[in-house]
C-alpha cells in the first residue's frame, strides 16, 4: 500500500493558564479538520523528541480535545526541558484506501519507530510506554540480520 503523509510546520505550544488550560496553541486554526496524525513533542536545540503520537479523522477537533486532557497535558509538562511543540501530518489518500485503516497503519508505524529510537512515549492512558534494550553480540552473519542494539516496547508484566 502506498501512503503519502505531508507534515506541516511545527506549532509551538504556549502557556494556557489564562484560558484555564495547561497549554494552548494560538495557531490551531491553521490545522485542517481532515484525517491525519499529530505528535506532541519537545524541542531543544536541533533535537525533537516525540512525547505523544495520535491520529484523528478530524485533526483540529481531536487536538482541541487533547488540550483539555489534563492528564496528558500534565505529563507533557513534566517531560524534560525543551519547548513543547505540535507536529501535524495530513494524509493524502489514494483511490480505494480506507481512511481509518491507513491512519492505524501510520500511527502504529510512528509509535514503533519512536520506541525503536529509545523514546519513552506517553500512551493513551497518560502513562509512559517504556522500552527494553536488547544488546547482542555475534559474528558478521548475525550482524546483518540483528542489530547490536534493539529497543522494543515493554509489555505489561515484562
Amino acid at each position: 500500500m502506498k501512503i503519502d503523509l505531508k507534515w506541516e510546520r511545527p506549532l509551538r505550544l504556549k502557556d494556557g493558564s489564562r484560558f484555564n488550560l495547561i497549554y494552548r496553541c494560538g495557531s490551531l486554526n491553521r490545522v485542517a479538520s481532515k484525517p491525519g496524525l499529530y505528535v506532541f513533542a519537545r524541542s531543544y536545540g536541533k533535537s525533537i523528541v516525540p512525547l505523544y503520537i495520535g491520529q484523528a479523522l478530524k485533526l483540529r477537533s481531536r487536538i482541541e480535545q487533547q488540550f483539555n486532557n489534563a492528564k496528558l497535558m500534565m505529563t507533557l509538562k513534566s517531560a524534560p526541558s525543551g519547548h513543547r511543540i505540535l507536529l501535524v501530518g495530513r494524509l493524502r489518500f489514494h483511490p480505494g484506501q480506507q481512511k481509518k485503516k491507513v491512519l492505524d497503519i501510520v500511527e502504529s508505524a510512528l509509535i514503533k519507530h519512536a520506541l525503536a529510537q529509545g523514546h519513552d512515549l506517553i500512551n493513551q492512558h497518560g502513562t509512559k510506554t517504556k522500552v527494553h534494550a536488547i544488546r547482542s553480540k555475534g559474528n558478521s552473519s548475525s550482524k546483518q540480520v540483528v542489530p547490536r542494539t534493539m529497543l522494543v516496547e515493554r509489555r505489561k508484566g515484562s
